[in-house]
């Protein structure tokens, strides 16, 4: 057993606690909005309408993002088969502009290829001829998977880059949502990055040192300060930077 695929299984209830201290403790989440739980045990990817997140004029049931509040966010945990569990991060900002409700869906798995989701639009198509509109709500996602690498680099760290996503949106987070974007977009490129194809890229060094900072802090809310200048540090290094060789 390596030293992180370890620290990662002996941290299984830790980062859960962390995970809910980020959603009790956010002012914007007043309402206690809480996570979304998705079966997926009989397909890897999930097809969704629009309005699973986003309710149709006129129809009584509510989509999971309508009573979001802007520049706020909801944790989806998706269940697959054998206990094999993923996590999405559902966020709305006003800086979203890919579709017209200013959502969108943080998969670690990337927009390519191994996105467990597909989202489909009823909102303007009958059930026959529903357009596949992915693409417009998972926009704050890598284009490709950066949740890879063999189980001694990346023991399971999908839900480490959820906590990444989320503590990134709070941190730099305003009104308008354009800083926390930006920054968002910047940090998605700098952990996409691929070191190898065994060790996986820098996200997976990041989310390392991320899970490490959560088994090892007795204060959550120094964790979420020291997990801040772990992002600001990758925000800061330079693109033609020795930091990442194999590129």
């Amino acid at each position: 057993m390596s030293s992180r695929a370890a620290l990662f299984r002996n941290s299984s209830v830790r980062n859960h606690e962390f995970e809910r201290y980020l959603t009790s403790s956010d002012p914007q989440n007043q309402s206690q909005i809480p996570s979304i739980n998705l079966d997926s045990t009989h397909a890897y990817v999930m097809t969704l309408p629009l309005s699973y997140f986003v309710s149709i004029r006129g129809i009584r049931s509510k989509g999971k993002a309508d009573a979001m509040p802007y520049e706020s966010f909801r944790v989806i945990n998706v269940q697959h088969r054998g206990g094999n569990a993923h996590s999405l991060v559902l966020i709305k900002s006003r800086a979203i502009t890919t579709n017209m409700y200013n959502i969108s869906i943080f998969e670690s798995n990337g927009r390519n290829d191994f996105c467990g989701v597909r989202i489909l639009d009823d909102h303007h198509a009958n059930a026959k001829s529903m357009k596949n509109v992915t693409r417009a709500y998972t926009s704050i996602s890598p284009e490709y998977n950066i949740n890879y690498g063999t189980n001694t680099h990346n023991p399971g760290y999908c839900g480490i880059y959820g906590i990444i996503c989320i503590v990134a949106l709070r941190h730099y987070r305003s009104k308008t949502g354009a800083l926390w974007l930006a920054k968002w977009n910047k940090l998605l490129a700098y952990m996409s990055r691929c070191i190898d194809r065994n060790a996986g890229c820098l996200g997976v060094d990041l989310a390392a040192q991320v899970q490490e900072i959560i088994a090892t802090n007795t204060s959550w809310s120094c964790a979420e300060k020291e997990i801040v200048g772990a992002i600001r540090a990758c925000l800061a290094v330079n693109k033609t930077s020795s930091h990442y060789l194999g590129l």
